[in-house]
């Protein structure tokens, strides 16, 4: 038995972590045009939920400090404050949901998929208690080979080398293994790397990987910084329509053909042919309706400001929002649509829905 709750460790461990949402508020503020310095003196947070994102660069933690820092600023007078944690991604924020140790994760749609549904990986785990809230922004895989090993521009390339991919409870770092599963006849095979995106960057550089794959919202940061010095150094692999279907086949269910335009990255002339998945907020079934319709309300309130901290908040609209949701819907998310007018699939209908 534990002497301190899991909670009460996380809640130490990301404690430095507010610093960084308050200077996000700082930056939002300064895009909206707004002041703190007039105003009134508010109550102190009644609610305090913990977000947990993803590894820091990645997008899922960038954009997240976003969210957390409109939601504690446009909340504030109503007592609600929103911390956002890193993590090492989708299915450690599954596994801090199931354990009642978040409140608000960032999660990708297969590994929610069957994470609720209690198949693959969740077998024996089921995570019963997740509820979808909305459908946010899409993500690419950007894989990415050092120019030197690069030969086709595609996934065979990728046979005999080091592949830099996320942590092991990260979400794509299993997208990545499907991916090289629909290879046929690895000979020889590709070796994985596991670890953060920013010494997947400084393994490229060296050498010590000769690819990554840094799945991300589009623009990501990380590869901009990455190919701004000198973009010749770098070369992205493009995913033909059969390995997305290969990909569909060895089980990644809900892989989708993205496209990220020219001229997105710098030295990137033309368009890259690539793969990606949906990023969905999900909670658990046991926080407060209210709560949670308070969120959801000031979150579509607010993309237009959100979207100038990042294009990939234009993708979250009423008529996207369901796209990608196996988990039903909370409480406070229905009663949010329903008020919007939008329809709602009775399989997303929560247990007892009236």
């Amino acid at each position: 038995m534990l002497a301190t709750s899991p909670r009460t460790i996380l809640k130490r461990l990301f404690r430095p972590r507010i610093i960084v949402i308050l200077a996000c508020v700082g930056i939002l503020c300064v895009l909206s045009g707004s002041s703190s310095g007039t105003d009134a003196p508010v109550p102190a947070a009644r609610i305090s939920l913990l977000m947990v994102t993803g590894m820091p660069g990645g997008s899922y933690h960038h954009l997240g400090l976003a969210m957390a820092s409109i939601w504690t600023t446009k909340l504030k007078k109503v007592g609600i404050r929103v911390s956002a944690a890193i993590s090492e991604g989708a299915r450690e924020n599954i596994e801090a949901v199931r354990i009642e140790d978040a409140d608000l994760i960032l999660v990708d749609d297969l590994s929610c998929d069957i994470a609720y549904r209690g198949v693959g990986a969740y077998k024996d785990k089921r995570a019963g208690e997740l509820r979808s809230i909305v459908n946010l922004w899409p993500e690419a895989v950007h894989l990415i080979i050092r120019s030197d090993r690069n030969t086709n521009s595609s996934l065979d390339d990728l046979e005999g080398l080091t592949v830099a991919t996320g942590l092991p409870e990260s979400g794509n770092r299993f997208t990545t293994e499907i991916l090289a599963r629909s290879l046929k006849n690895q000979k020889p095979a590709i070796k994985f790397k596991f670890m953060n995106y920013v010494s997947a960057i400084d393994s490229l550089k060296t050498g010590t990987a000769q690819a990554a794959d840094f799945t991300s919202a589009v623009p990501s940061a990380l590869v901009t910084n990455l190919l701004q010095p000198d973009p010749s150094l770098f070369s992205f692999i493009q995913v033909s329509d059969t390995e997305l279907k290969a990909a569909q086949d060895c089980g990644w269910t809900t892989c989708r053909r993205i496209v990220i335009p020219p001229d997105v990255y710098p030295g990137q002339g033309k368009p890259v042919n690539t793969v990606g998945q949906n990023t969905l907020l999900a909670t658990t079934s046991s926080l407060d309706p209210e709560v949670i319709y308070d969120l959801i309300a000031t979150l579509f309130e607010n993309i237009d400001q959100l979207a100038k901290f990042h294009p990939a908040f234009k993708n979250v609209t009423l008529e996207n929002a369901f796209y990608g949701l196996v988990a039903p819907l909370h409480p406070g998310a229905v009663r949010y649509y329903r008020e919007k007018g939008v329809h709602i699939p009775e399989a997303l209908l929560p247990p007892n829905a009236e």
